[in-house]
């Protein structure tokens, strides 16, 4: 099973964070260090996370622990009285390293995951994974028609050698991100095929000969979470970048714009 991020964290601190980005790009509400009120008191959360599906809530707290050692039970049965207290569907003790016996033990019938940092990622990839891409996608939707094969946006509308020079010239700057994106497409899964992630590192050697090289910091990343970012704000950054270019998007708001192939009256 693939890993959502090639990060090691360094500290509980970073673990919680991951932990709470993770939750949010699977499009749960996540926060951390939450202070809940509870009939003995309050009580912090490392990573409150929720989400409603069909019109059911669901609750999700984890509790972060970059130890350098095990689990011990007592932590399992800390948790329990808080899981109970709190009325959470579901917890997540998350370890750097694993668990002892007892803790394993403490958990059993419950609805308590005592899970290590990469079992964590396991669990939540293809959740993860499915709302990540939808989320790229609308954010750089359009940058996408640019690379499609039906043609450049806009291209057979200009008028002149170097308006054309100028779009080619931009073209193929972004190339390499609008033929990397292709691989995470999420309308595959709307197509009936299963949304399945590419190897990391992606494979680069076609596309660089054809003439688009790769920067070297996306060709050698193994997270997807790290790569997903970086294209996402490339894209982002090409989209702009075009559409000076584009004689039907160029000077026009971008809000106006709906899909950059049409002209503003079609």
């Amino acid at each position: 099973m693939p890993l959502i991020t090639s990060k090691m964290p360094d500290s509980w601190e970073e673990l919680e964070e991951i932990v709470a980005d993770i939750l949010r790009e699977a499009g749960m509400e996540s926060n951390r260090t939450v202070s809940v009120k509870l009939p003995r008191g309050s009580v912090d959360i490392d990573v409150l996370a929720k989400e409603t599906s069909d019109g059911i809530h669901n609750v999700v707290i984890c509790e972060c622990k970059n130890w350098k050692h095990n689990i011990p039970k007592e932590i399992v049965h800390a948790f329990r009285t808080v899981m109970h207290e709190i009325g959470a569907n579901r917890g997540y003790i998350i370890s750097r390293v694993g668990f002892q016996s007892g803790a394993y033990e403490a958990a059993e019938a419950t609805n308590i995951n005592l899970v290590t940092f990469q079992e964590f990622q396991e669990l939540y990839f293809a959740k993860w994974y499915k709302a990540r891409l939808w989320q790229v996608e609308r954010r750089i939707g359009n940058f996408n028609t640019y690379y499609e094969p039906l043609g450049r946006p806009g291209f057979d509308l200009l008028e002149t050698d170097e308006e054309r020079d100028a779009y080619v010239e931009v073209w193929n700057v972004y190339a390499f991100a609008g033929v990397l994106m292709m691989y995470f497409s999420p309308w595959t899964g709307m197509a009936g095929q299963e949304l399945l992630p590419p190897p990391l590192p992606i494979p680069v050697e076609k596309l660089e000969a054809e003439g688009y090289p790769v920067p070297d910091f996306i060709r050698n990343e193994t997270g997807y979470q790290e790569l997903l970012a970086m294209l996402e704000e490339i894209a982002i950054e090409g989209l702009d970048e075009l559409r000076k270019v584009n004689p039907i998007t160029r000077g026009r708001d971008p809000e106006t714009i709906d899909r950059d192939e049409y002209p503003p009256n079609d």
